[in-house]
């Protein structure tokens, strides 16, 4: 098991990625995930499925706002307090900041995007530290996406957050490998789980075609052109999050199915 006995942090636990990321640690040996999100309803949504598949996971629901400091804060210190420790975090909260190119002058998007994504990942990322250097270990899994490099229609905020991220990772990695803590990111493509299936749904009927059509359009550019579903793309944030991947520090993974190779 990838995490076997492991505590893990997941903030930003919706219906997509983020409950993907809490079930599959504890299927993978947690002994005890930490979840945050603005919504207490979902958290609790999230600790039922959890513990509807395993028991042997313990979950603690923490309703946090990670551009609040403070909340990043208790949401440490109480995972701290319960289990005694802090094994990995992994930042997949997120906001899209909007969905305007980059010549439209109002630039209140690209403010959120950047309040939620860079600096509220920091938030959470800097009040795990203390505790993880007091361990002499720990790893930070930051959520990325492959719009960094390859852009999209109304993907400019988005990415211009995302890869102000993706640079912080590097510098986070090479500041804090002193203390035994990695720091890595994972660029995520289309992803077959509710938020991206409700998108489709909701192209299919502004446009009407079906759903396969929008669907086969967003995989197109995926050798062999299957879209992977979230619960890959948590597998593979988790494998960074693990032993497993004790040799890499500062990287980015792709887990877009092939669709960027470099």
């Amino acid at each position: 098991m990838l995490l076997k006995d492991k505590v893990v942090m997941v903030s930003g636990v919706g219906p997509g990625l983020g409950i993907k990321l809490a079930m599959e640690a504890a299927r993978e040996g947690a002994r005890a995930v930490a979840i945050g999100a603005r919504d207490k309803a979902r958290l609790l949504e999230a600790q039922q499925r959890i513990l509807a598949l395993t028991h042997t996971c313990e979950v603690l629901c923490v309703p946090t706002d990670i551009t609040d400091v403070e909340a990043c804060q208790r949401f440490a210190a109480n995972t701290l307090e319960h289990f005694g420790r802090i094994d990995a975090l992994i930042n997949s909260a997120f906001s899209h900041g909007g969905f305007q190119s980059v010549e439209e002058g109002d630039n209140a998007p690209l403010r959120e995007a950047l309040e939620v994504n860079l600096l509220g990942s920091l938030n959470m990322s800097r009040a795990v530290l203390a505790p993880m250097r007091t361990q002499g270990a720990g790893a930070i899994v930051m959520i990325n996406t492959l719009g960094v490099r390859k852009p999209y229609q109304g993907g400019a905020a988005y990415a211009a957050s995302k890869s102000a991220l993706a640079a912080t990772v590097r510098y986070l990695a090479t500041e804090q490998a002193v203390h035994g803590l990695r720091v890595n990111g994972l660029a995520c493509g289309w992803m077959w789980g509710e938020p991206v299936q409700a998108l489709v749904r909701q192209t299919a009927t502004a446009r009407g075609v079906s759903e396969e059509q929008v669907r086969a359009e967003l995989s197109a550019g995926i050798p062999g052109g299957r879209m992977r579903t979230d619960d890959e793309c948590a597998r593979a944030a988790l494998f960074l999050a693990s032993d497993y991947a004790s040799a890499i520090n500062g990287a980015q993974l792709d887990a877009n199915g092939g669709e960027m190779m470099c």
